[in-house]
């Protein structure tokens, strides 16, 4: 059954960057995808925690890890994704991502990694993170931080800030521009169940984690447009590390095809196309700037 279009939703995506679905994912759901956290992180090695301090962790997910599937197919996302206007989403990339009591904050940046290419700067975000939290979320436990508006304007932060995922900006004290607050920011907090959509383009950050129990979520990447996208934007999905791999589509007999998940998958049979030039940091251009007001 089809869902309309909620315009206050698509609205906060439009102007803010972001949004917030209350109770999107059931209890049952939630209590699974709990435990399909607790096994990744009780199998993942200390040096991981060490590498990502400030995620806290960033485990891959994988279609074999039940219950992703069942989570994708899901009602909820569906239906999240519907109210959203979201016409062709396909998963590209998934990760638990808890934070130790104790933890320090991640760092300011945005997700994007093609801003030399046209598509930066359309309005529709052409890759989304939906982070799915399983425990209640607020300021003191780590909370989201993020800079309304920011996916669309420029903002001091751009001209400011390293290239995001790299040891340069790991290496950034808790004093310096990197994690202090800014005046515009907002904190995002949840309830376990609730489902923070965001354009990856957006600036966000966490508080640490001052309490003395972990907070964990699952954190999914999605092109909620895959069908409109450049070629060589869909050749480059359909070969993500968390995703089987590209081809399958074409194998007869592959357990995937016609089965419920195929259709949150990307696939792409056209011509093989270079690298799309890879650049995480925007230069100088400034993004086509959203008005803010008439909300």
């Amino acid at each position: 059954m089809s869902v309309a279009v909620d315009p206050d939703l698509l609205g906060s995506m439009e102007v803010d960057g972001f949004c917030l679905i209350k109770g999107a994912v059931p209890p049952e759901l939630i209590a699974r995808l709990r435990g399909l956290a607790e096994r990744k992180l009780r199998s993942e090695r200390e040096a991981h925690f060490q590498r990502y301090a400030h995620h806290g962790s960033l485990i891959p997910i994988h279609l074999e890890d039940d219950p992703h599937t069942d989570l994708l197919t899901s009602p909820a996302l569906r239906n999240a994704f519907q109210r959203l206007g979201f016409t062709d989403p396909r998963w590209i990339s998934g990760y638990v991502i808890t934070k130790p009591p104790g933890s320090p904050g991640l760092w300011w940046h945005q997700d994007w990694w093609a801003w030399d290419h046209e598509l930066s700067f359309e309005p529709r975000p052409a890759q989304v993170f939906c982070m799915l939290y399983l425990q209640p979320t607020v300021r003191e436990n780590g909370a989201l931080r993020v800079i309304a508006g920011s996916h669309r304007n420029r903002h001091p932060l751009h001209d400011a800030l390293p290239e995001p995922h790299t040891q340069h900006i790991e290496n950034q004290p808790q004093n310096t521009v990197s994690h202090l607050p800014v005046p515009d920011e907002l904190t995002i907090e949840a309830d376990a169940g609730d489902l923070v959509i965001g354009d990856v383009r957006v600036l966000h950050a966490t508080h640490p984690n001052h309490s003395d129990a972990p907070r964990t979520a699952v954190d999914l990447l999605f092109a909620p447009h895959f069908r409109d996208l450049p070629e060589e934007f869909r050749a480059h999905y359909v070969r993500q590390f968390c995703l089987p791999e590209a081809g399958w589509w074409g194998e007869p007999g592959h357990p995937l095809r016609g089965s419920p998940v195929s259709a949150m998958l990307p696939t792409y049979d056209g011509p093989d196309h270079p690298p799309v030039t890879y650049r995480r940091l925007p230069a100088g251009r400034r993004t086509r700037e959203v008005p803010r007001e008439g909300r």
